[in-house]
């Protein structure tokens, strides 16, 4: 089958684009033909703050295009007119500011068949009318993918859509296990893109707690700021933690990642919203236990009390008791703690069923697929 993949892929940086890249290596693993139209212009500078290479700095691999750029109607009908030829649309739905480009995409293939990867259902940010671009899209395509019933739900509520497919996140990228470093201090690791919506200063507040109570931990966060870095270091002055939080702005290569979570203890996602994060399974798969709050889908990526931890609330009290209990647990947590069970080609196959829509789906009664 020719199938045209619309989103970002590397060289572009961060965990949506290592995810398109999968997909489109998983769908060429099984035999199709993928084209992909990818970004040469993601995002203004107001709204993403993190650093991205040029797309002409490394060879475009075979198949793709970096022509999409987020200013440039144009460039988003010439995608869409490329799509044509396809017999097959997947689209990447992570915010609602690309959402215009990829309704003109849509609206250029002329009726070509389109199945949607829904990453976010609702934005981590307000965002104007991100409930109604999300609905337009999704009314053009025969199914959605996702990973967890949390936003299955939340897709199916905000847009009313019968087939949605869960599948679990796999890897994004390979990751080594290794063994646990000596202890203590307790070494938390934050890594990704440092957001207001991830919750780092949740994370910092939760050290400074737990060490006024005795217990020896420190943490690291590794990414590229969104916030200016000085709002954290402010933080860290003020809860007398300069000794045990350690910023390091910048975004983590790809082959330096084994080596990090190898000398910390665990990971930590403090977010205040999500859908799921990529950085979960990489954790889990280097046998590094996580601890994670109460919202979105992280819930479902950990197995509570026994490869990672949930905290009962979001907020930095009840992060320092999940940090004391891990202490406690350590051992058992990492030795429980695996790669995720579904791979890329169960994501590829689920997005491959969606493009066939039920003859008749009760959504008061999912099929196996959508539960």
């Amino acid at each position: 089958m020719r199938i045209a993949f619309v989103g970002p892929v590397p060289p572009l940086r961060g965990g949506i684009s290592q995810h398109g890249w999968q997909i489109v290596q998983a769908l060429r693993a099984t035999g199709h033909d993928v084209q992909v139209e990818s970004w040469r212009s993601q995002y203004p500078r107001a709204l993403f703050r993190g650093e991205q290479p040029s797309v002409d700095a490394v060879q475009a691999p075979e198949g793709v295009r970096f022509g999409l750029r987020w200013w440039n109607p144009l460039s988003w009908w010439a995608a869409g007119r490329r799509a044509r030829t396809a017999e097959l649309v997947v689209l990447a739905w992570a915010t609602p500011f690309h959402g215009p480009a990829q309704l003109v995409v849509l609206a250029a293939t002329r009726g070509v068949p389109a199945v949607v990867f829904v990453h976010n259902p609702e934005p981590h940010e307000r965002m104007p009318l991100a409930g109604w671009l999300l609905r337009r899209l999704v009314a053009r395509c025969s199914g959605a993918v996702v990973h967890s019933q949390e936003a299955a739900d939340g897709l199916r509520s905000a847009t009313g859509i019968a087939r949605v497919e869960v599948v679990g996140h796999p890897l994004n990228l390979p990751v080594e296990r290794t063994p646990l470093p000596a202890s203590p201090p307790l070494r938390l690791l934050f890594l990704g893109f440092v957001r207001a919506y991830k919750g780092v200063d949740l994370a910092i507040e939760a050290v400074a707690e737990a060490r006024q109570n005795g217990l020896d931990v420190e943490l690291t966060v590794c990414g590229d700021f969104w916030e200016p870095v000085s709002d954290y270091q402010e933080l860290i002055g003020r809860l007398a933690v300069e000794a045990s939080v350690e910023l390091r702005p910048g975004y983590v290569p790809d082959a330096a990642l084994s080596d990090l979570l190898s000398r910390h203890h665990a990971v930590v996602a403090p977010y205040r919203s999500a859908t799921v994060s990529g950085v979960v399974p990489l954790a889990l798969a280097a046998g590094r236990p996580v601890v994670v709050t109460p919202v979105g889908g992280l819930p479902e990526s950990v197995r509570h009390g026994v490869d990672g931890l949930v905290s009962e609330a979001v907020t930095a009290e009840s992060l320092a008791a999940a940090l004391a209990q891990l202490a406690e647990m350590l051992p058992e947590l990492a030795a429980a703690a695996q790669a995720p069970v579904d791979g890329w080609e169960q994501v590829a196959s689920a997005l491959l069923q969606s493009a066939t829509p039920p003859d008749v789906v009760d959504p008061g009664q999912p099929t196996k697929s959508q539960s």
